[in-house]
């Protein structure tokens, strides 16, 4: 072994820091996106919060620099290809570069698969799958041409297995899984890492939306986690999205990593 240090001094210190990065953030006025948000802003990245509703937006920008953070507000549809393009040239120009984007705008919607909506298919398909393929062009076009950056899409276990009353969502977030795979394969030698988390049942304003109209696909999952009725809190998601944003995960990409409490391994 030479006598030099194993690794460079400080060099751990350095994995997990997002200063002087911007980091845009989809869905970021509320639930996983908003806790995402306002992690990536405390490990140092400036944030563009970026969701439909525009005073939502602005109220968890405000939270955020409460904090101590800095964020910025930015009302986006990001189904619209139109409206996706300006937001992330937007970003741009005014926080100056983009670092990070973190994909969290979803939706959800249960039923019976027989007797499921057309148009809420159409919906589910479009904001979960759609919204998260046309945010990884536009800003992915910023990346490729800096020649680095992060991509994080939130799947979801059910990505993976299969739950009842909710064939439009797994099939969206299966879709989000096999994206972030076939960007990263395009992207790897580019410098822009594409990864995606996994969450299990998360206790978030949309699960319990959802939980209220139908019980069913939850009750199935709750019955199923390895801890009883653990769900996921926001935080808890925190530390996952940090690490594949930063230069810890220097060397991931193309992965999905589940935060799930050990769901799938049962």
């Amino acid at each position: 072994m030479s006598a030099g240090p194993i690794i460079p001094s400080g060099y751990v210190s350095t994995l997990f820091s997002l200063e002087g990065r911007v980091a845009a953030v989809t869905g970021g006025a509320s639930g996983l996106g908003v806790a995402m948000a306002a992690g990536l802003a405390q490990a140092g990245a400036e944030i563009a919060v970026l969701d439909v509703r525009e005073d939502a937006a602005a109220a968890a920008a405000a939270a955020i620099e409460r904090d101590g953070g800095r964020a910025v507000p930015m009302a986006v549809d990001v189904t619209d290809r139109t409206a996706v393009d300006a937001v992330a040239d937007r970003v741009v120009r005014e926080l100056g570069r983009v670092d990070i984007l973190v994909n969290s705008a979803g939706t959800a919607f249960r039923s019976p698969a027989e007797d499921f909506p057309e148009e809420e298919f159409d919906r589910i398909i479009a904001l979960n799958l759609k919204g998260t393929y046309l945010p990884c062009q536009a800003f992915g076009r910023k990346l490729l041409a800096a020649g680095k950056g992060s991509i994080v899409n939130v799947a979801s276990i059910g990505g993976f297995i299969a739950y009842p009353h909710a064939s439009a969502y797994l099939s969206s977030k299966g879709g989000v899984v096999q994206l972030t795979r076939g960007l990263a394969l395009e992207w790897v030698s580019r410098g822009v890492r594409v990864n995606a988390i996994a969450p299990t049942l998360f206790r978030t304003p949309l699960t319990e939306k959802v939980g209220k109209v139908s019980s069913v696909t939850s009750d199935f999952i709750v019955a199923r986690l390895p801890r009883e009725r653990r769900l996921g809190e926001p935080h808890e998601v925190v530390g996952a999205a940090i690490f594949l944003a930063s230069d810890a995960s220097a060397l991931v990409t193309g992965h999905t990593l589940p935060v799930d409490d050990g769901y799938l391994i049962a």
